[in-house]
């Protein structure tokens, strides 16, 4: 089968704080920020900035967020609704194996909560990482399209002292600035957790800024971001279904074991040059439980792969849990990455066909 798709994800300097309002139960994923000191809370300079008395009434919602119901968002049946609390607007617990878990927030704030260095800065911070200046910081951030406009995206993850790991080292904020107000959707906990959950959180932030009177479902050409134009051709392997179109994807499809175990396919793309290969590869290898290494190890790890008329560099890793097979390719301006993660032994058998997925690919 023969596919040609249009996907994006932009990099964008924009304030990032993210805008969240309460949700019923349902389909779709966000971490919120505060609830009487729910679990991984801590406070910040941008929470002290909008302290309020103990009695004061949440801030009011932006102009992009609803209040709870009035987008028809819904959120993940596996998210543990928390009462509301002083500064959240919504709060929701996941819990994973093994007592992992990771706490979700909406948080609205005022103008003086701080430009996305600062409030990047500060969650690094909390995840006992050094600061980034503002050009390592346009290597950081994504950009995320929804109907009531664009909301940058951080993926952070890091060791703090004295953390735990089953609750802590990951932070996943979308800051979404307007009216004077910034909405602060933030996902932090444990690492493998957080990433297993993006996709799903990705999509609650879209639902949560549709417009008014929407339907029910998570409008998903909402939440494509704008790869500007940019088109590839590939040939999908016999038995991968395609899957449903998410908030950062340019194509998903979805592999499915011997014994029904499924593993993920994913094209994402983004303008310029993706961030460095260290850091990347250091990323993923943290997606699956994996230490950090540093550049030489990293370096004898890749392997090259030609497709038809680009050349693609490869990892293959395996964790405790999962393993990745992870391609990239630099083209006309754009950076263009191709995974394969799941269970060690379906990604193995999905191997040959993802190596040629990657030779089929056109740009």
């Amino acid at each position: 089968m023969r596919v040609v798709g249009s996907r994006a994800a932009s990099v964008s300097f924009v304030a990032i704080v993210v805008l969240m309002s309460g949700c019923d139960k349902a389909d779709d994923q966000i971490k919120v920020y505060r609830i009487a000191k729910a679990p991984l809370d801590s406070t910040s300079p941008a929470d002290a900035d909008a302290a309020m008395p103990t009695n004061a009434a949440s801030p009011a919602f932006p102009a992009g967020v609803a209040p709870t119901g009035a987008t028809g968002a819904k959120t993940p049946p596996n998210w543990e609704l928390q009462p509301p609390s002083q500064m959240r607007q919504a709060s929701f617990l996941v819990k994973g194996e093994n007592g992992s878990a990771a706490d979700i927030s909406l948080v609205v704030l005022g103008t003086a909560a701080g430009n996305v260095l600062e409030n990047v800065n500060r969650w690094l911070s909390q995840l006992g990482q050094p600061a980034v200046n503002a050009e390592k910081l346009a290597d950081t951030v994504q950009h995320l399209s929804t109907p009531r406009g664009d909301v940058v995206v951080v993926d952070l993850a890091g060791v703090p002292e004295n953390g735990d790991a089953t609750k802590d080292g990951r932070i996943i904020a979308a800051m979404a600035p307007e009216e004077g107000k910034t909405a602060f959707f933030k996902m932090r906990g444990n690492p493998a957790l957080v990433g297993a959950q993006k996709e799903v959180f990705l999509k609650w932030v879209s639902s949560l800024r549709r417009a008014p009177d929407t339907s029910n479902a998570v409008d998903s050409s909402a939440s494509r971001p704008d790869s500007g134009h940019a088109q590839i051709e590939f040939d999908v392997p016999e038995g991968w279904a395609s899957a449903p179109p998410s908030a950062m994807r340019y194509a998903s499809f979805t592999a499915v074991g011997g014994s029904g175990e499924k593993a993920d396919v994913s094209i994402v793309t983004f303008p310029g040059d993706g961030g460095s290969d260290a850091d990347n590869i250091n990323r993923w290898r943290q997606q699956i439980g994996l230490p950090a290494a540093d550049a030489a190890a990293l370096n004898s790890m890749v392997v090259p792969i030609k497709s038809r008329d680009t050349g693609f560099f490869v990892v293959d890793m395996t964790g405790a849990n999962s393993r990745v097979l992870a391609a990239w390719a630099r083209r006309d301006g754009r950076t263009w990455f191709f995974k394969l993660t799941g269970p060690s032994s379906v990604v193995e058998k999905e191997k040959p066909k993802f190596v040629k997925f990657l030779q089929s690919v056109r740009f």
